[in-house]
């Protein structure tokens, strides 16, 4: 008898480790068949044959230790691409012995050195990541000492304190090990970590409630952390897919969201937002993140069919319209047929720009009301190492010759609770109370379908201190024209030059300053210098046009304002007939309230209580600090109002009609949203007379 329970008990002990191993050989299948899926790079392709003896490559310095963007990681992509090549049916790299060889060359060299970076994410991220990789799919070829070699680097991986899209790549690498060891042991939490990733994370580090993306405390991290989250989560979908760890359905619908509702949002015209980026502002990166969403649209097809359309879409043009506010990120977008905008702010909540591994060295003021707008996609492709990085578009900074301060890792918040926005219909405003350096100003951005108006009041400077708002910095194609058609030529001197017109179109947009003393302005052909963005880059570049336009505010700054607008598609015809009789109307641009107004739509910003006057017979007035939006339809008066200090708990707003038979006042209470719809916005109606 006891014979026959050792016997049944072997017998399902036997049964579970079939039913592991089997559990491994579908992870193990469904990962090499998702590398063998992907397209072999074709700029690695010379790379193959051309090793040298011992396994290096003559371009490559292997005493480099750079912690940033590390070059010697190359060697393994290169042997990664070699290994897809190898096995890939079809590919003219086939099989070929000559590159198996060279494979194996390459892999030794490095597991035998096993060169460790001083930066963390080597060691636990990058290095294994690839490793692991080659030793997959060359697993029939490595010989058992340099396996073992392979392991060592492969068990340096721990879970550690990791989080965010950091914990999904050392989760990644574990799974990896796992699955080269047929070892399930850690398999169900790492898996468990990685799927756990894909929820809300209320405020904590990765996927926020609005379809952004946060690492390194809040700090909007679309285009870095974000778009690896969408790859590595789009990957691991596929290759837990028909394992006992797949994801959910709602962790599928959850995916399809954040492509709908997020990355699809920030990329236009074969580029990625400037805006969305991160710090990784590199040669030619925006066009490789935008890539980068495709690719995962792609994948994303045969994991979620029933939506195939959206991620075709995505593929294809992306022919997405509309405007949303992402008031977790405070980053606003608007996308219409013609061309993309973006702004984005910080505030005492959410973090600016960051700078960390000699990257994004000047990126001081990317995240202080940056405005960015683009039509072909080329207008700020690699414009960074040619930019003053003193003068974004859309900032009111210092200038001055002293050299930026490094933000480093911690990154930086401004002392302002007033940072927010919302949408209605296909406008939007986005609003913020600018105070850092000294440095105070009401920065308010109206978004109307065909341009945009910029209003700026109580700005403020300390002594000394010289400023100026940068309305437009981008490359230039075309001459600058006037509105009497005629061409300005700027002085080519390298500094602004000062001009009396208040009215210009450049390359398909026009330019309309309707507030600012000193209006300045640049075309010039810069140099480029990729060392004062990153330190690690010095590429050589050709001369290149600049266009700058901006408003300059003196020294000494107390209480000036500026308004401008920007229209992104006009005929330069059209501009003297739109300075003449403009399509918008700036009601107010005082310390107290900015708003404008576009036929029967005003925007309103009330940086205080106060009133507004929104019509002959309409009186508006608020009680708390609100950005607001209001639309007149005969008898009806549309409100949608938010809270952009994301503090108040109620508020009033009072309409005064005014009639022939005297004035009527209505009340609207305002119950703010709590909890993650903090800085939404509230909507209501009111019917109105102004005829009786």
């Amino acid at each position: 008898m006891k014979n026959t329970y050792i016997l049944i008990i072997l017998f399902f002990f036997s049964i579970s480790i079939k039913a592991q191993e089997s559990q491994i050989s579908i992870l193990k299948d469904n990962w090499k068949n998702y590398l063998l899926a992907e397209e072999v790079n074709q700029d690695m392709i010379p790379y193959f044959y051309n090793l040298k003896p011992d396994g290096t490559w003559s371009d490559l310095d292997y005493t480099n230790r750079q912690r940033g963007n590390w070059p010697l990681r190359t060697h393994l992509l290169r042997t990664v691409e070699m290994a897809k090549a190898y096995l890939k049916k079809g590919n003219q790299n086939y099989k070929n012995e000559k590159l198996k060889v060279h494979i194996l060359l390459a892999y030794n060299w490095w597991v035998d050195h096993d060169i460790v970076n001083l930066n963390w994410w080597y060691p636990q991220i990058g290095v294994p990541q690839n490793i692991g990789i080659i030793m997959l799919l060359m697993q029939d070829d490595i010989d058992e000492v340099q396996w073992q070699k392979g392991m060592t680097i492969m068990n340096r991986v721990v879970f550690g304190d990791k989080t965010g899209q950091n914990l999904v790549w050392v989760s990644s690498n574990i799974i990896l090990r796992s699955i080269l060891k047929t070892d399930t042991t850690l398999v169900a939490e790492a898996t468990e970590k990685i799927r756990n990733e894909m929820q809300m994370a209320n405020s904590a580090e990765g996927l926020q409630p609005d379809y952004s993306f946060h690492q390194h405390g809040r700090q909007l991290q679309f285009g870095n952390y974000g778009l690896h989250f969408l790859e590595d989560q789009v990957k691991w979908m596929f290759i837990l897919k028909d394992s006992k760890y797949d994801y959910t359905p709602e962790q599928i619908d959850l995916m399809r969201n954040y492509f709908a509702q997020g990355q699809r949002w920030v990329i236009w015209n074969g580029v990625y937002d400037i805006n969305s980026s991160g710090r990784q502002l590199f040669p030619d990166e925006q066009h490789k993140k935008y890539m980068r969403v495709h690719k995962a649209a792609s994948e994303m097809k045969k994991i979620d069919p029933n939506h195939a359309d959206l991620y075709q879409s995505i593929c294809e043009e992306n022919d997405l319209v509309g405007v949303k506010y992402f008031p977790f990120s405070e980053l606003t977008v608007q996308r219409t047929k013609h061309q993309l905008t973006t702004i984005r702010m910080c505030s005492s909540r959410i973090k600016g720009s960051e700078s960390g591994n000699g990257e994004n060295l000047s990126s001081y003021y990317l995240a202080d009301g940056a405005m960015y707008t683009m039509k072909t996609g080329k207008e700020y492709l690699n414009i960074f190492p040619y930019w003053d990085w003193r003068k974004i578009p859309g900032t009111t900074a210092v200038q001055d010759t002293v050299k930026l301060p490094e933000l480093g890792w911690d990154s930086y918040n401004i002392t302002s609770d007033f940072v927010g926005g919302l949408t209605y219909e296909d406008c939007a405003i986005t609003s913020m109370q600018y105070i850092r350096d000294g440095v105070h100003a009401n920065k308010s951005y109206f978004l109307f379908p065909d341009f945009t108006v910029c209003l700026g009041s109580a700005i403020h400077g300390q002594n000394n201190q010289h400023l100026q708002t940068t309305i437009a910095q981008c490359f230039s194609t075309t001459p600058i024209y006037l509105k009497n058609g005629n061409i300005l030529q700027p002085e080519n001197s390298g500094t602004n030059q000062s001009v009396n017109a208040r009215s210009f179109w450049h390359q398909g947009s026009g330019y309309i300053i309707n507030q600012g003393l000193d209006i300045v302005l640049s075309s010039e052909k810069k140099t480029a210098n990729w060392t004062k963005v990153i330190s690690w880059v010095d590429k050589e570049e050709d001369a290149k046009d600049v266009f700058t336009l901006g408003i300059d505010h003196g020294t000494n700054v107390k209480n000036e304002t500026y308004a401008y607008a920007v229209f992104p598609n006009m005929n330069k015809t059209d501009l003297a007939k739109t300075e003449k009789h403009l399509p918008y109307q700036i009601l107010s641009n005082t310390e107290a309230i900015q708003a404008v107004q576009l036929d029967a739509c005003t925007s309103i910003v009330f940086h205080r209580s106060d009133t507004l006057k929104i019509h002959d017979t309409i009186e508006l007035s608020c009680s708390v600090p609100a950005i607001l939006m209001c639309k007149v339809n005969q008898d009806q008066l549309s409100i949608s109002v938010c809270d952009p200090t994301q503090k108040l708990k109620s508020g009033q707003i009072i309409i005064t009609s005014k009639g022939k038979s005297g004035k009527t006042t209505f009340i609207k209470n305002i119950t703010f949203p709590v909890g993650i719809d903090k800085g939404t916005a509230v909507n209501m109606t009111q019917n109105i007379n102004t005829n009786n």
